[in-house]
């Protein structure tokens, strides 16, 4: 499967294709725009959307992985429902959005994806030898 990142800028892609490019001596990353499901949180590639190309590995250029199903995990879909509640509030309240509403989003995020890896860990490591 591939990886979805969010850039540096804040917008999100979908890391498509990585090869090594002998010229440069460097590895590029084919990124397509992401978009996100209101209805499911789940982020998938636009298949009409932007496509750019990363020189470099793009963990090490401000991109960071998110997770392609944030809203899996129950309690982090009851905070990504309850910070939308709230800013949705906010908007309605003063006719604009709030403004650490993007902050608010990154962080679910960044949640949501600690949260995956977590899970992908095995319970039980094997046990040190040579202590």
């Amino acid at each position: 499967m591939n990886r979805l990142l969010r850039g540096p800028d804040g917008r999100h892609w979908q890391e498509r294709v990585d090869r090594f490019d002998k010229e440069v001596k460097q590895w590029v990353y084919e990124l397509t725009a992401a978009v996100q499901n209101p209805a499911t949180g789940r982020w998938t590639a636009d298949s009409r959307g932007e496509r750019i190309t990363v020189t470099g590995i793009p963990d090490r250029a401000g991109y960071t992985e998110i997770s392609a199903d944030p809203l899996h995990e129950p309690h982090i879909a009851r905070l990504y429902h309850l910070v939308a509640e709230v800013t949705a509030d906010f908007k309605q309240q003063t006719g604009a959005p709030h403004p650490r509403a993007a902050d608010l989003a990154h962080a679910l995020e960044d949640v949501a994806m600690r949260t995956q890896q977590l899970r992908r860990r095995p319970r039980n490591p094997p046990p040190r030898r040579g202590r």
